[in-house]
């Protein structure tokens, strides 16, 4: 599955927190405008950490 997270998009932390083996977290370019980016940020640690793949798209 694909997550998307952007300025106005985003699942839930937990369902991120869950993603694993051929899941992807797509942080589109708005992403860093979200308030609570960092939590986000982290969820994909632990995602990244459970073997799911992280892709930053900068423009």
């Amino acid at each position: 599955m694909t997550f998307r997270i952007g300025a106005g998009i985003a699942p839930a932390l937990g369902d991120l927190r869950l993603a694993g083996p051929g899941d992807t977290l797509l942080f589109l370019h708005d992403a860093r405008d979200r308030t609570d980016f960092a939590r986000y940020w982290e969820a994909a640690a632990v995602a990244v950490f459970r073997g799911a793949a992280v892709t930053v798209v900068t423009a």
